[in-house]
């Protein structure tokens, strides 16, 4: 490792590259650098000061709204006869949750990841490890064949959300472990809950389609209604929290980004509710309206997450 330049100096500094561009693809890779701008090495429980800590936190955490994306996208290809660009979007939302489930615990240069060195996170993460092993078998045979059928649908119904507990679990147990003092634990909530908000833009769509397609059951409305009540009450938390810890006038342009997003989200919102009325038929296209819809609120959150770290820097 380059004494000179830890790892999440030199996430960031890659990323800083093509600024804009590189902004956006943020939206995939989790913002791996927001908590590293602010916190600097940390150390591993009582270990050896690791570098990493604050790209390990994020990126662990983005494996949670890519077991979200690998589901959505196969689900949506399920739905409409256009399914190649949608497969394809899964392959490569697949490949990157495995190479950075590798990365985790084995290192990984471009990810500006080293090994894991502690036992707990360890097991932790091979423990996310088995519970998504069959869950990207279903996602990897859809890719081969190139198409998903009934039976498909079904196993990402039953596995998606052990994957999702048992990736939530070891994100828990990183964040524990290479949480730094010089980072305010109200100023971490705010970034931990910014970033989860993209992740339930993810879940929403995924749970829509899988109540269109195959569970049109009263249980899966009430979990899509539960995962619009979570995205609400934490973008309230956000509203309210975030002028008490970011001084003004910092904290303006993060005030102004929430209008965007309250904005974007009512119109989502109200056409996901509106699909899930009893008489209401969805097409595959109005399924494809409505994920970019929850696309172009991704870029709005995404936006403000980059806010958040610009405001730590």
């Amino acid at each position: 490792m380059i004494q000179d330049q830890p790892c999440w100096q030199k996430a960031c500094s890659r990323l800083s590259d093509n600024h804009s561009a590189e902004r956006w693809k943020l939206i995939l890779t989790g913002a791996a650098c927001i908590a590293g701008v602010l916190t600097g090495p940390l150390l591993a429980a009582g270990l050896t000061a690791q570098f990493d800590g604050p790209c390990r936190i994020n990126l662990s955490g983005r494996q949670r709204m890519l077991i979200q994306r690998t589901g959505k996208f196969v689900c949506l290809a399920y739905m409409t006869p256009r399914s190649h660009s949608l497969i394809t979007a899964a392959d490569e939302a697949l490949a990157l949750y495995q190479r950075t489930e590798a990365g985790l615990i084995n290192g990984d240069e471009e990810l500006a990841l080293g090994a894991e060195i502690n036992t707990l996170a360890i097991n932790a993460l091979k423990q996310a490890r088995q519970a998504f092993k069959p869950y990207g078998e279903v996602i990897r045979e859809v890719v081969d064949r190139r198409s998903a059928d009934p039976e498909h649908m079904e196993k990402i119904a039953q596995l998606n959300d052990p994957a999702l507990v048992a990736m939530d679990a070891a994100v828990k147990v990183i964040e524990r472990i290479y949480n730094s003092p010089e980072l305010s634990e109200r100023f971490a909530m705010l970034i931990n809950i910014a970033g989860r908000q993209r992740m339930f833009t993810q879940r929403m769509i995924l749970q829509l389609c899988l109540y269109l397609s195959v569970q049109r059951t009263a249980q899966m409305k009430q979990e899509i209604l539960r995962t619009i009540n979570r995205f609400e009450v934490s973008q309230n938390i956000l509203q309210r929290v975030t002028p008490v810890v970011i001084p003004d006038p910092t904290n303006r342009p993060l005030l102004s980004s929430f209008g965007e997003i309250q904005y974007r989200w009512g119109t989502l919102r109200d056409s996901i509710l509106k699909a899930t009325e009893s008489r209401s038929r969805q097409s595959a296209e109005d399924m494809l309206a409505l994920d970019s819809k929850a696309e172009d609120l991704l870029k709005n959150i995404n936006n403000t997450v980059m806010l958040y770290e610009d405001a730590g820097e």
